[in-house]
């Protein structure tokens, strides 16, 4: 009898084709039309979470309610509220608690493996204690900056982090930040260039641009063998600068490219762990640059290294 103008954007129905039809014919969804057959048989209201593809999936809240005039069933009422989005944020807080628990898991099994033997009597063991304490405070070390960039990335997402922009000379600054991992990449046995000078004056957070750009910087050395080399570079090109990070390391597979800002997506996990990695490092830096009205995104071949982007306004 009618269908308004949500649903037939939602569902892709012509109201005009739909009009004088039978529901099943004019709904096409297994389950929508049942739910409403269930009611104009039943003349009792239902009600139903549902999941159709439009072409994306979409969850509905479908209410339906029998329409009688005289007693008598007329025809039923169909409410949906589209709740896709509530639920899909569900689905990340579920996955997100799921993966925080992994995370911690691993090293306080070790913490308290260790723990264990060095009190079951490797406190004896002159050869191996120290190495046990050495693993312990490795893994209290890795516990601490995982609490600190899940802290950072909820400050950064609540929107308590926001950017205080002023012009800031990006080539200055990413030559300072790589002054810091000198000492990191020749223990690696890594090249390390910083940006050549040029103009590269950006509206940005000084303080956030720096740990974007050291978090770039410290993956790229660890994901990098030995005799490789990373680069630092800077252009500006029309209202934007362009910072890159590029490395001759192990590459990306083409497939983890779209995922790698994920919270906790690794390609490697256990190198990603071995190498010292959260998995939030990059989900911080993809925040970082788009709360200041940037870009970032990653290029990389297997084998040959990768190359992250991100963009920020001109000043």
């Amino acid at each position: 009898l009618l269908v308004n103008p949500a649903l037939s954007r939602l569902l892709g129905i012509d109201p005009a084709q739909a009009r004088g039809r039978g529901h099943l014919e004019s709904l096409r969804h297994h389950g929508l039309t049942e739910l409403v057959g269930e009611v104009l048989r039943g003349g009792r209201p239902a009600a139903r979470e549902l999941r159709l593809f439009s072409p994306e999936e979409l969850v509905f809240d479908a209410h339906v309610a029998p329409l009688q005039q005289d007693g008598s069933p007329t025809g039923a009422l169909v409410v949906l509220h589209d709740i896709t989005r509530l639920r899909r944020l569900e689905q990340v807080r579920r996955d997100f608690i799921a993966n925080v628990s992994h995370e911690l898991r691993t090293p306080l099994a070790s913490i308290k493996g260790y723990a264990e033997t060095l009190r079951d009597g490797a406190l004896e063991d002159k050869t191996h204690r120290l190495e046990f304490v050495k693993t312990i405070e490795e893994q209290a070390v890795h516990l601490s900056k995982l609490v600190d960039d899940l802290l950072d990335l909820s400050l950064i997402e609540s929107g308590h982090r926001q950017p205080k922009l002023t012009a800031t000379d990006l080539q200055a600054l990413a030559a300072d930040v790589s002054r810091h991992f000198v000492a990191a990449a020749a223990e690696r046995g890594v090249t390390l260039a910083p940006p050549a000078a040029g103009p590269s004056t950006a509206l940005a957070d000084a303080a956030q641009v720096r740990q974007v750009l050291a978090n770039l910087i410290d993956n790229a050395i660890k994901y990098t063998e030995s005799g490789g080399r990373v680069e630092v570079a800077l252009e500006t090109k029309g209202s934007e600068v362009i910072a890159s990070v590029r490395d001759t390391g192990v590459g990306i597979p083409g497939t983890d490219l779209t995922r790698v800002f994920e919270r906790f997506y690794r390609v490697e996990k256990g190198r990603s762990r071995e190498a010292g990695g959260t998995g939030l490092g990059l989900a911080i830096v993809k925040h970082l640059v788009e709360a200041q009205g940037g870009r970032v995104w990653v290029e990389s071949r297997q084998p040959g290294g990768s190359a992250f982007f991100f963009a920020l306004p001109a000043a």
